[in-house]
Parts: C-alpha cells; sequence; structure tokens
C-alpha cells in the first residue's frame, strides 16, 4: 500500500531536524513529496530546510538510490559530498568517484569534480582569506582576475587564486621571489607556557 501523501509530508518533516543522519531518508520522502505534491514540498522547504539544502537532497536521492552502492558508504560520506559528485555519477563510474569522495576534503573534491589542479601545497599549508568588498570594489576586483587568467563559473569565478597572484606579480617587481614563512606566522601569538 502506498504512503498518503499527508504521512509523506509528516516523515519528510520529522526526518528534516536530523539532516545529517537522515540525509538519505529525507532525500527519498522529499523526493516522492515533490513528484506528488509540489506545493506540500514547498511547505517542507520554507519550514525546515531551504531550498538549496532540499533541492540537493532530492537530486542525491535521485541520482544514487538506482545505484549499486552501500547505503552505509553514502551516509559515511555525506550529502555535500555526494551533491558535488551526483551530476557526474554513473553506474559505471560510481565506485571511482564514491572513492574519491571517501578520500577528498570537500574542497578538494569541487576542484577535482570541476577540472581544477589542486593547489601545490597540501592543504593543511594553504590559507584561506576572507574579505569583504563593496559592490564597485567587487566588480573592480573580478575585472582585474578576468583579465589574469581566471574565468566565470556561474555566479562564481573559478581560478581566482592564480589569477590574484598573477595580478600582484605584475603590480609588484620581485614578488615572485618571496619566500614562504617558515615555522609561526608572524602573526600568531606567543605560546603561553
Amino acid at each position: 500500500m502506498a504512503i498518503s501523501i499527508e504521512e509523506l509530508y509528516d516523515r519528510a518533516l520529522a526526518l528534516s531536524s536530523d539532516v545529517e543522519d537522515k540525509f538519505l531518508e529525507l532525500g527519498r520522502s522529499l523526493r516522492q513529496l515533490l513528484d506528488r505534491d509540489p506545493a506540500l514540498f514547498q511547505q517542507v522547504v520554507k519550514k525546515r530546510l531551504g531550498r538549496r539544502k532540499a533541492y540537493y537532497l532530492v537530486e542525491v536521492s535521485r541520482r544514487f538510490e538506482p545505484l549499486p552502492i552501500s547505503r552505509a558508504r553514502l551516509k559515511k560520506i555525506g550529502w555535500t559530498k555526494l551533491q558535488i559528485i551526483g551530476q557526474h555519477v554513473t553506474k559505471d563510474n560510481v565506485e571511482e568517484l564514491v572513492g574519491l569522495a571517501e578520500q577528498l576534503k570537500t574542497k578538494q573534491l569541487e576542484r577535482k569534480m570541476r577540472g581544477e589542479e589542486p593547489p601545490d601545497e597540501p592543504p593543511s599549508e594553504t590559507h584561506c582569506v576572507l574579505m569583504y568588498f563593496s559592490p564597485k570594489q567587487y566588480a573592480e576586483l573580478k575585472e582585474v582576475l578576468l583579465l589574469n587568467g581566471a574565468e566565470p563559473s556561474g555566479r562564481g569565478i573559478v581560478g581566482k587564486e592564480e589569477a590574484l597572484i598573477n595580478a600582484l606579480r605584475k603590480a609588484v617587481p620581485g614578488l615572485e621571489n618571496v619566500q614562504p614563512i617558515k615555522g609561526k606566522v608572524a602573526d600568531e601569538p606567543p605560546d603561553s607556557e
């Protein structure tokens, strides 16, 4: 006997309170709800999940449910990485891509799926820089990045790190000769013993 739409809605709401542990079941319930009653699906989205996450979970369910892969492995990988490999996965490459998802960190996996080379340094030696720009400053930054080798990709920019370094090297002669600081970073506070 098929589950009623109301039961499906209640199940999706209940599962949405524990997305990280129940994402496979939640994705299946959301997918079924979307197929049977899009208006109720939208209610779950608004009440609990957010639109992007809900559609990612539906897509993960659509892509991976028919494939011959252990649900325990998928659960261990997590929905974020499965969403990243989902658009590339087939029954012929599922083992390879799931293996990559098991080995790589999320950002590394994103780069690999975009066909980018990983950074020269291992992730533990790379640095993340967060900056805030006004709309005008961002437009200027984007233009500089595109002129120095970056490429637009959807709403983002691919290759921005290398493009920024290229622009800086043009602006500051000799910059390519700067060596990384060995050991502690200069602006870290000293250890207190």
